[in-house]
């Protein structure tokens, strides 16, 4: 029996044989093309070719890392549906069509993998003869059995090239048969699709004509978890040793057979959904309430729901990483180098969730109690925004009895909060900027070469200019708005001035001063401000330079979680699970440093976007970079060997033009930015001169104000008879030689005016003490009533016309019904001021008065 890996190798090695160049894995997040979640299908990287943008390469074949958020809640109920999946591909771009991909179909799985051909059902689209006689001519002992159009015939779109499939079944047997389903094509288990066959041969027109294309191609797919399904001979793929680490693990970890029928789909849901979440956050995913981040949660939240009703109520996903890792690791080595993140932000995501699972199920029984037969959806978004359960989680319990949700409800009341979170956010100028953006033509931007030009005005409304060419960068990519003037075109006046620029599609819109209206069909002259740009650039290739030197010294599995470039500073989030150590930090910083002396050109080529992967270049996450992005490269040779680097970004900002021209780099704060992201807020440029020259005129004032503190010490040290330490160490030890003085100061005050009365069998000490404070006071009073045994010790300190005491009471006050705090908060009450305390200890203030009507009100009061 073949393992999972030697399946993948064997394929490829087959492909490769015959002529195909193997290509690697595109990342499961699509780069550069923002209208894709995720990849879906092993064509997906290979658009390029397909569309003829590219002509490089006539055969290819790949693994390709897929996802389909469309089967999550059916994950588990069938032997078909799974999130993530890896899907084996061989591709000819106008090279050889379908004969080839049939003859070689065949024998792969009759030879190499050595199914036996008689439980293989190829079909065919039903107008297909030439796909036929091609099946009958390799030998398929059944007939391909003809289906229609919505099965058997591929469209990109309702336009363009499209063409008839071949879809290869494999028959499991009668023991896997569920109903009438079970037939060739149907949606029964019994005989499975493993392979598809898609001969793109034709091009539809707009009348729905089919044009046959110049260069015909071909593109399959097939599973390899079905393929092991079928190779390895198991009762499901989630047996196969693609699926049974996990499985297993979670087992000894949850302490439930997994072979129990009660709990099947439960184990299938957590092996799923861990190695999806696995691969996932290893690409850099982080769970959140929106897009990618948001299927991750899903994900984390159904899988972590499943072990609790299991009976475990602790984080345990995270412990199945490294076997998830562990599977796949032979075709994708890298993912180890992810493992310890990877499990970091699993674990704290589950625990997250456990924290609120309980009272989110507590809330939605009460609900159901309620409901009959239908939640509301307002009900159901209550659960989401206070506990966290996802729409689709909600869904599924309440399915299990019976429940229907109101979903148009639910998309009701998500609407309505976002309404109320827009109102309540004021100045956004959103509307504003799309409206005059929705009538002006696109704007050509010459900042990159120039930051002056003359310029045009083509549309404006109160404190909004759009101009048909600028200078001026649109706040983007992490990177600020350019600021600056808009100057009459004989340079004789400013007409306004640019606090921000935006850009709304492909529309810069400068805002200006408000008051400034500028007439469309004005002439003038765009100036940015020179000198902030100057201090922006070096910021933002720092930022570059750091980018790599962090995965060089944390690992490349970091992947960039938002940022900031301005004049001032930047500030770059990352995914990485834990605060950077001051080693790592150091190593990072001296990274960049050694780079900025490297004096390495920075320069920046436009190239199609499906170089991406070619060049190995860093993108951020789902950001859309057009057909032709601007890839920026930092090396000693520039593009003239563009291998040898230090860093390869697609990026639209300003930088400088030489590394030489940042200066330095200084780290000044690592924090965490939300869970799973870590922050580093850092310097370049001049700005780390000027903090330098701060820090250094910080530490001389700080000198400064302890040499004062320390002659004011000494001063008041000699003002009570006392004398300074010969050899001074610090300011507590001066503070320390003072307070002694104080006590015994007051100690000898308290010893010459202490009065002592007696009221209804209670010993009263009285004492005002002239420069005492609230500190001196208390440990005065402990003092006093150690020496008295029984009794009430009330001390005053006088100040500013106020007089500030405390009343402490002896233990054995409480026996005769003394109460320190009901007396002082009377006294205070009396004299205008406020006290609080214990029975035993109280202390508060009041207007400072003749101290006899003072002893006089006290002892009214006992």
């Amino acid at each position: 029996m073949k393992t999972s890996s030697q399946l993948r190798s064997g394929y490829l090695d087959f492909f490769v044989k015959n002529g195909h160049t193997l290509k690697a894995s595109a990342p499961i997040i699509p780069q550069g093309d923002a209208t894709l979640m995720f990849n879906s299908a092993g064509m997906v990287p290979f658009k390029p070719y397909y569309l003829g943008l590219k002509t490089d390469l006539k055969r290819a074949t790949s693994s390709q890392k897929c996802f389909r958020t469309t089967d999550i809640e059916r994950v588990g109920t069938t032997l078909r549906h799974m999130t993530f999946f890896e899907m084996l591909g061989n591709f000819s771009f106008g090279d050889y069509f379908k004969q080839e991909a049939v003859f070689w179909a065949w024998e792969y799985l009759t030879k190499d993998v050595g199914l036996d051909p008689k439980r293989l059902y190829p079909t065919v689209f039903k107008e297909d003869d030439e796909a036929v006689e091609l099946w009958r001519k390799v030998g398929a002992p059944n007939a391909a059995v003809r289906l229609g159009e919505d099965t058997n015939f591929w469209n990109m779109g309702p336009t363009g090239p499209c063409g008839p499939c071949s879809e290869i079944y494999y028959d499991l047997g009668p023991e896997f048969a569920t109903g009438k389903d079970d037939v060739v094509g149907g949606d029964g288990d019994r005989y499975i699709e493993i392979w598809n066959l898609v001969f793109t041969g034709f091009d539809r027109q707009p009348d729905g004509s089919l044009k046959p294309l110049a260069r015909p191609c071909i593109d399959t797919g097939m599973g390899l978890e079905r393929l092991a399904f079928c190779a390895q001979g198991t009762k499901s793929p989630f047996h196969t040793d693609l699926f049974s680490p996990i499985v297993s693990k979670a087992a000894e970890i949850l302490g439930t057979d997994p072979q129990d029928p009660k709990h099947a789909l439960g184990f299938r849901v957590i092996a799923d959904h861990a190695r999806a979440a696995t691969m996932l956050m290893s690409e850099g995913v982080i769970p959140s309430n929106v897009e990618r981040g948001y299927v991750l949660r899903r994900l984390v939240r159904r899988a972590a729901r499943y072990g609790q009703l299991m009976g475990f109520d602790r984080p345990f996903l995270n412990l199945l990483v490294p076997e998830a890792i562990e599977i796949f690791a032979p075709g994708y080595p890298e993912l180890r180098a992810a493992s310890e993140q990877v499990q970091a932000v699993m674990k704290t995501e589950e625990a997250k969730f456990l924290e609120t699972l309980h009272a989110g199920e507590a809330e939605l029984a009460k609900a159901l109690q309620k409901s009959g037969k239908n939640l509301s959806g307002e009900s159901a978004f209550r659960l989401y925004e206070t506990f966290g359960f996802p729409l689709e989680l909600t869904k599924e319990i309440c399915a299990s009895q019976g429940v229907a949700v109101d979903e148009p409800g639910f998309k009701a009341a998500s609407e309505k909060a976002s309404e109320i979170a827009r109102a309540s956010w004021k100045g956004s100028g959103e509307n504003d900027l799309a409206a005059i953006a929705a009538g002006a033509p696109r704007t050509e931007f010459v900042g990159y070469v120039a930051q002056e030009c003359t310029a045009t005005v083509v549309a404006s409304s109160p404190g909004l200019v759009v101009l048909d060419r600028t200078p001026f960068y649109a706040e983007g990519g992490g990177q600020v708005g350019d600021t600056g003037d808009l100057i009459a075109a004989d340079g004789s006046r400013v007409l306004a001035r640019v606090a921000d620029t935006q850009k709304h599609g492909g529309v810069f819109v400068h805002l200006v001063e408000m008051g400034a209206r500028l007439l469309v069909g004005t002439e003038l002259r765009a100036k940015v401000d020179a000198e902030r740009r100057a201090r922006i650039k070096p910021h933002h290739t720092a930022t570059h330079l750091m980018n790599e030197a962090l995965k060089r010294v944390l690992g490349a599995g970091i992947r960039q979680a938002g940022s900031y470039v301005g004049p001032d500073k930047l500030r770059f989030d990352f995914t990485y699970p834990k605060a950077i150590t001051p080693d790592e930090l150091a190593k990072i910083e001296t990274i960049v440093n050694d780079e900025i002396k490297a004096a390495h050109p920075v320069v920046a080529q436009c190239h199609p976007v499906s170089r991406v992967a070619e060049f190995g270049a860093t993108t951020l996450l789902g950001e859309d970079y057009g057909a032709e992005p601007r890839f920026l490269l930092i090396g000693p040779k520039a593009w003239a060997e563009p291998k040898n680097r230090f860093s390869l970004e697609l990026c639209g900002g300003v930088h400088v033009d030489n590394t030489a021209e940042i200066l330095a780099f200084k780290i000044v704060k690592e924090s965490s930015a939300s869970s799973g992201v870590r922050r580093i807020e850092a310097l370049a440029g001049k700005a780390v001169e000027e903090h330098a020259a701060a820090q250094h005129a910080a530490k001389a004032k700080a000198q400064a104000d302890q040499l004062a503190r320390q002659d004011e010490l000494i001063a008041a040290i000699e003002a009570l008879g006392g004398k300074a330490p010969a050899k001074i160490d610090s300011l507590k030890q001066l503070e320390h030689v003072l307070s002694q003085l104080k006590g015994a100061k007051l100690a000898a005050q308290a010893e010459a005016g202490r009065k002592t009365v007696e009221v209804k069998g209670v010993k009263l000490v009285l004492q005002r003490l002239d420069g005492a404070d609230p500190k001196s006071l208390r440990g005065l009073s402990d003092k006093i009533k150690a020496e008295v045994g029984s009794g009430l010790v009330f001390l005053a300190a006088p100040g500013e016309g106020k007089l500030s005491f405390v009343l402490a009471a002896t233990p054995d006050m409480a026996g005769k019904g003394v109460d320190a705090a009901k007396i002082a908060k009377a006294f205070a009450a009396a004299h205008g001021g406020s006290a609080g305390g214990r029975a035993d200890f109280a202390q508060g203030g009041a207007a400072d008065g003749d101290w006899d009507k003072t002893v006089e009100s006290l002892t009214a009061l006992l």
